[in-house]
């Protein structure tokens, strides 16, 4: 498969509403493999995983991982290869105007039955002033997706806002964050395997609870302008910011039921 080039059209699009889904561009091998991965994870998911809305009236030891959030890039590095990777900071720069290249990944999981939404938020929200207008996601299902298993959802056009007041979701005791949006903009982007979406770092966005029979997976990568430092060093974190360790220390997976790499 060859990965496409963004549109006029596509470039206008995303810099006018924030957001862009780009249909049918990654291949399934690619999927297949990190796929694998990500099972990989989810198999060990109490060592090499956070519950990202760690419920506070349940012990680190029971959590019931109502979202799995893990980040693949820190225990499989090869993955600094994989093709689809490099078309998304490629093809991100073009989006947004400025070159970006890869910052960290994310592994997340809705499990069947139990699932919670991602509460609205905005990347910048959580990374801080210093990314202003400087950071693009791309988010890649390993599944159809639609409002019944919890796909992406954003709200059109205000990335020109600015960052909103952030907040702690109450009753959790992960780091997650919510924030206020208009309702009236929302747009919700039901797509198929191999489909991605891409929004802007100011995008306000969330995603339903996980209400099929089957495990929702999804990789989002964060794409950042290379010169902007992150945490104290590029400092002003907003004030709402909040660490909530779950882990000792992050382990390497293992290789057992899973390739290292992405086939390419």
């Amino acid at each position: 498969m060859t990965y496409p080039n963004a549109t006029p059209n596509q470039i206008e699009f995303f810099r006018e509403h924030g957001y862009l889904v780009v249909e049918d561009v990654v291949d399934d091998n690619e999927l297949d493999g990190i796929e694998r991965l990500c099972d990989v994870i989810l198999a060990d998911k109490e060592n090499l995983a956070n519950d990202w809305a760690w419920d506070e009236r349940e012990s680190k030891e029971e959590r019931s991982f109502r979202i799995v959030q893990a980040n693949p890039f820190e225990l499989w590095p090869e993955l600094s290869d994989a093709i689809y990777r490099t078309w998304a900071a490629e093809f991100g720069s073009v989006l947004l105007g400025l070159t970006v290249a890869f910052k960290y990944d994310q592994f997340l999981a809705k499990p069947p039955a139990k699932s919670v939404p991602t509460w609205w938020h905005q990347d910048e929200g959580y990374w801080g002033r210093a990314l202003e207008n400087r950071g693009i996601t791309c988010w890649i299902p390993l599944q159809d997706v639609d409002t019944t298993n919890g796909c992406m959802h954003f709200s059109d056009g205000a990335h020109k806002l600015g960052v909103l007041p952030h907040r702690r979701v109450e009753g959790l005791k992960s780091d997650i964050l919510t924030c206020d949006v208009d309702e009236a903009r929302t747009v919700a982007c039901a797509i198929r395997r191999g489909s991605v979406t891409f929004h802007h770092s100011a995008t306000p966005h969330m995603a339903t609870a996980n209400n099929s029979n089957r495990w929702r997976k999804a990789l989002t990568q964060h794409l950042w302008d290379p010169t902007v430092p992150y945490g104290p060093a590029g400092g002003d974190f907003y004030p709402w910011r909040i660490v909530a360790p779950q882990t000792e220390s992050t382990a390497r997976a293992t290789t057992q039921g899973a390739e290292a790499t992405i086939p390419g």
